[in-house]
């Protein structure tokens, strides 16, 4: 006997057996499936998202409703069935023959496609079960499809599975689909849903994002035919009525629906849903699930975001578009202690989509912002550059034709401090630092810190100013700077703690990875440096007032530095943070090009950014008592080689005089060129000394039979004079003048001057000013009497240089009566002033 007849006998014999070996073990397996009812009956339930705080924040999808068979309308009804399972109505409810087919190419192809599922199978994995591709899920979904046959009727089915299907723009259920699509609400008026309205409908369940009709309306349009096609073909409408639906225009639009998500947060909803989509987690399981998701937002925090973000244009700081389009940008903040993101923003209000562009995640050139990352972190780590440091800030050629500019052209100065470079965002001294430490050290640094970088990245020095071939995005940004806000630790940034089904189990927990990036005391370091960047450099429009703030600027442009032929930038970036929070800003194009471009004019978009951080912090922290870090700033460096210690101190010429006419002392003060917005007088007193005084250069006024009070502050100012009327005679005052910056903190060192009264009448016995580090010039306190009489007014002005010491007589000339003798002791280069108007007065001030 041939071999292909008896396989064949043995087929013919041994199939039989088997499929009924099988079905019997399918039916037993099918007694033994489980299925909660209530479950099925229950209205689709809403996801819950809690903020950090354990704190219900909002929900997704509209409140549970369903809608019954009869009013759902038929044409719907017929459409689903037409599409998804023909068979439904005459099919029955368990047909082994064709499960056990399906199964069968199921495990010869290794995979779970073979067909697609009845309604009741869609049913069953939608409320039970999830999309899982393994066979023991397919065998579960058709268990669980056909234990729901036993329990209800064929129309109860068809009514639940159109309660729950997903079908695209976060929409569960045909009712919030009519709505959302067409605003048809069929619980009020099912018949207002027109033939060419529900096969698109109908279409949606097998692909609801391919086949979203506000999305790809193309796609949408051809899927609502084939739908009519269908309804044709098994005789729910005719040829003629197939043909004049297929004419009609795809009118569907967006429909808000009150209470929901995207309506309430949308700029939240569409972060959550990016970064769930990333992380696994699809739109329709978090709108589809009834899930409990529990993130690390702040609601004081993200509505400071949303507040600026969906404004058009909050306080002026969104720079001005070239074009009709507006700029675009993106903000993230964190705990710089957990990494838990507290608020976020994709996209301005103008460009919001919903899951759009998403461009916390959107990768382009940091700019200078990478500097404290790229080089600076690294130099202050190897422990050996410091702050006083001396950078090459001569333009030159790095290797390879690469010569960067900086922002002030060939003037600016040739050496500068490690401080000043950062401060001022020098690009010749930083690629010179990333030289000199290593392009190895530097991006070894920046990588272990977050930062990708590609190999080619890693081979040339643009990367110190952020010349990178992919890029970074804000939410990366954000997590390299946490260290510099943490001791130096990195917690990996997140949204979502963990998610938990309607069981109460755990379907996503991120595992977060925690390294060490740097020492603490670089990590200080650090934000000493990047706090000199807020108070006296390019960041100074981030400042918040009363709070410690540390950050840095950064500026992309078309060109290669500011000597190109066009004055355009592509994007922006301020990255810092505060004691609680770090945050970055982005702005920029989507696609950058001559059309769609910022300007340096009337503002770097890098201060735009700093405004930006400056006014979601302060919405953020209203009410909250302000914080600084442990350390202040650095003073601020002139940057000069020659003068890398110097202090750019914004006080000078600090002098006391009598007003006759408000009977008090007037103080006034020379401002220089610096940010300083007011300024604190504080005063201390001691009783006149009767005796002769002398002066040896220090701070030091002779008194007598009583020592000088503790100083405290009498008022504040933003002019640079000050009268104050709250005096009394023969009290010694000494006056003390402190700038400060816009965020209350104190700018420079201050200046002081010492004034006497003595008989109602000024007698000035010397003037003093504190410097720290280096100053030029020299500090000249003198304290002494002059006696004699004299009548009438008398000056003279001469200058003197050199050490002067025990008893000098002088004779002004003028008209005056008597003689004059002050006894002094100084080391002074300058002028030198005197004044007699019957009694002699010595004023002088050393800046």
């Amino acid at each position: 006997m041939k071999l292909w007849l008896k396989l064949s006998i043995f087929a013919v014999v041994t199939i039989p057996v088997v499929t009924g070996a099988c079905a019997f073990a399918f039916m037993t397996y099918l007694k033994r499936t489980h299925v909660d009812l209530a479950k099925l009956t229950n209205p689709p339930a809403q996801t819950i998202v809690y903020d950090g705080s354990g704190h219900v924040y909002m929900k997704i999808g509209t409140p549970p409703s369903s809608l019954t068979y009869n009013q759902i309308p038929a044409n719907l009804r017929n459409a689903i069935v037409a599409t998804e399972d023909h068979a439904y109505w005459t099919g029955s409810s368990i047909d082994v023959r064709s499960i056990l087919r399906s199964l069968f190419v199921d495990v010869m192809t290794h995979n779970a496609t073979q067909g697609a599922s009845t309604i009741q199978e869609q049913l069953a994995k939608i409320v039970y079960l999830n999309d899982n591709k393994t066979i023991s899920y397919k065998l579960k979904e058709i268990a669980m499809g056909v234990q729901l046959g036993r329990y209800y009727t064929k129309q109860q089915i068809l009514a639940m599975y159109l309660d729950k299907v997903f079908l695209g723009e976060n929409a569960v259920g045909v009712q919030e689909a009519a709505m959302r699509y067409f605003g048809v609400n069929l619980a009020k008026n099912p018949n207002a849903l027109t033939l060419d309205e529900a096969a698109l409908l109908a279409g949606l369940p097998q692909a609801p994002t391919a086949y979203d009709p506000l999305m790809h309306p193309k796609a949408a349009l051809t899927r609502r035919n084939e739908v009519l096609q269908n309804m044709q073909k098994y005789g729910y409408i005719t040829a003629a009525q197939a043909a004049a639906a297929e004419k009609a225009p795809l009118h569907a639009t967006y429909h808000q629906i009150s209470q929901d998500a995207w309506n309430t947060h949308p700029l939240f909803t569409n972060v959550l849903f990016d970064y769930a989509a990333r992380n696994g987690i699809t739109a329709q399981q978090l709108v589809q699930g009834g899930l409990k998701i529990y993130t690390t937002i702040d609601p004081k925090v993200q509505k400071a975001v949303h507040t600026v973000f969906w404004s058009q244009n909050y306080n002026g700081d969104f720079p001005g578009p070239t074009t009709g389009t507006v700029v675009e940008g993106a903000a993230v903040f964190i705990n710089p202690q957990t990494g838990g993101i507290l608020g976020a923003a994709g996209s301005r209000k103008q460009g919001y989509t919903r899951l759009g562009i998403d461009r916390i995640f959107s990768n382009s050139s940091p700019g200078s912002s990478i500097k404290p990352i790229m080089e600076y972190g690294p130099a202050i780590q190897s422990g050996n550059w410091t702050p006083t440091s001396i950078l090459d800030n001569q333009v030159q050629n790095f290797g390879g034709g690469y010569i960067p500019q900086n922002w002030e052209g060939p003037n600016g100065p040739k050496k500068v401090t490690l401080q000043y470079g950062l401060e001022e965002s020098q690009n010749i001294a930083s690629v010179w630092l990333l030289q000199h430490i290593g392009l190895s050290t530097g991006t070894a640094f920046a990588m272990k810190d977050g930062i990708k970088l590609t190999k080619q990245d890693r081979q040339q020095l643009g990367v110190a100013i952020g010349g990178m071939q992919y890029g970074v995005n804000a939410v990366e940004m954000a997590q390299a700077y946490e260290p510099f806000d943490n001791n130096g630790v990195q917690v990996q940034v997140h949204l979502i703690s963990k998610i938990t089904n309607q069981d109460g189990q755990i379907v996503f927990q991120p595992h977060l990875a925690v390294k060490n990036i740097m020492s603490p005391s670089t990590a200080t370091t650090l934000t000493r440096l990047m706090e000199d960047v807020v108070d006296y450099g390019t960041g100074t429009s981030a400042q918040v007032p009363g709070w410690g703030v540390a950050g840095k600027t950064g500026t992309v442009q078309y060109s290669s530095g500011l000597s190109g032929n066009y004055n355009w930038v592509k994007n922006a970036w301020f990255d810092g943070y505060t004691p609680n929070m770090v945050g970055s800003i982005y702005l920029g194009y989507d696609t950058p090009s001559p059309q769609h471009h910022l300007t340096m004019s009337p503002l770097d978009p890098s201060a735009n950014c700093a405004m930006l951080f400056r006014d979601i912090t302060r919405l953020a922290e209203a009410g909250n008592p302000p914080e600084q870090f442990p350390q202040g700033p650095f003073p601020a460096s002139q940057g000069l080689a020659t003068s890398a210690l110097t202090v750019k101190n914004p006080i000078t010429g600090l002098h006391a005089s009598w007003n006759v006419a408000s009977n008090g002392v007037n103080l006034t003060w020379t401002v220089n060129p610096t940010n300083a917005s007011s300024f604190s007088i504080s005063r201390s007193t001691s009783i006149t000394a009767t005796g002769a005084g002398s002066g040896t250069g220090t701070n030091t006024t002779s008194s007598s039979g009583a020592s000088s009070g503790s100083a405290i502050q009498i008022g504040s100012t933003n002019q640079n004079s000050y009268l104050d009327q709250s005096i009394q005679p023969g009290v010694t005052y000494q006056y003390q003048v402190q700038a400060l910056g816009s965020n209350g903190r104190p700018l420079g060192n201050p200046v002081s001057v010492t004034f006497t009264v003595p008989g109602g009448q000024p007698s000035v016995s010397g003037a003093s000013q504190n410097s720290v580090g280096g100053s030029t010039g020299g500090t000249q306190n003198t304290t002494g009497n002059s006696t004699g009489n004299s009548t009438g007014t008398s000056g003279n002005t001469g200058n003197s240089a050199g050490n002067t010491t025990g008893n000098s007589t002088g004779n002004p000339t003028g008209n005056t009566t008597g003689q004059s003798t002050s006894n002094a002791t100084s080391n002074s280069t300058g002028q030198s002033t005197r004044n007699t108007t019957g009694q002699s007065t010595s004023n002088s001030t050393s800046n």
